[in-house]
This record gives structure tokens, sequence and C-alpha cells, in this order.
């Protein structure tokens, strides 16, 4: 009997491998990334994780001075706005982008005062529902102990 014996198939990887770089090159030339904030406030801390979306919305900044500014999602458009012109303002933004979800962004060094008028604008504008921007505080051991002891219903 005569034994036949199979080649082996080598297949060549340097074309796939020079598609894979050449795609890597053109999504990160190609990607737009987040222009950095023109208003720039420190955020209060909050153990809370709820998203904000990163469309359709209309971000109103209070910084430490207590200035106010308005701007869209992208923040092509930032506008100063004074504080008896804020509800005029508010309404052009809404009528713009009706669906748009309101974020509110204080400082945390800012007056309170300051925020509060914000908020009341918000509602002479008609504009109940609005996202207030915090971020993310770490939350310690003892904190989640207390956490599940609450959400357990007793002491143990």
């Amino acid at each position: 009997m005569s034994k036949k014996r199979r080649i082996g198939i080598k297949i060549d990887m340097t074309p796939m491998v020079d598609v894979a770089f050449l795609l890597l090159i053109f999504f990160m030339t190609t990607t737009s990334f987040k222009p950095p904030e023109q208003v720039s406030v420190a955020l209060p801390g909050s153990k809370s994780e709820i998203h904000v979306p990163e469309t359709k919305t209309i971000i109103l900044t209070v910084n430490k001075n207590g200035e106010t500014y308005i701007s869209d999602e992208d923040l092509s458009q930032t506008n100063l706005v004074e504080k008896v012109d804020l509800v005029n303002a508010i309404n052009t933004w809404r009528a713009k982008n009706p669906a748009a979800v309101v974020v509110l962004k204080g400082d945390k060094e800012g007056e309170y005062g300051d925020m509060a008028d914000v908020m009341n604008a918000l509602a002479e504008s008609n504009t109940l529902r609005f996202n207030l921007m915090t971020d993310l505080k770490e939350v310690s051991a003892k904190d989640a102990k207390k956490g599940a002891r609450k959400k357990s219903g007793g002491k143990h």
C-alpha cells in the first residue's frame, strides 16, 4: 500500500494584520472627541449612578461666581445669560428642541441662592423635570455595609 502524505496548509496572516492596522488608524484619525468645556465647574459629589443622555440635552451651568451659561450637548454654543433673561433663554432653547433633557450643573463652591434662582427660572418656564449633574463619589466599605443593612431590613 502506498501512503499519501497530507500537505499542510499555511495561511499568510500578513494581509489581515495590515487591514486591521489600517482600520485602527482610520478610526483613530476620524474620531471626534468631546471639546473641552468653555465653562468648567467643580461638581458636588453624589453616590447616584443615573446617567444623563449624551444627545438632545440643554445644559445650564452656574459657576462659583454666580454666572449662568446655557449650551447644547456638544458645547458648540455656550452663551452667558443674565438672570433677568434666564426664563426667556430657557424658553427659546426649549422651543428649538422640545424633547431635550435639561441638565443643571452647579459649582460646589457657588452660592445656594444662585442655584435657587436658576431653579426658580426653570419653574417659571414650566420646565419641571431636570437633572442635577454630580461627580460620582467612591462608596466606602462602611457605607456599603450600612446600605446592605438597610436593604435587608434588620440589624445584624
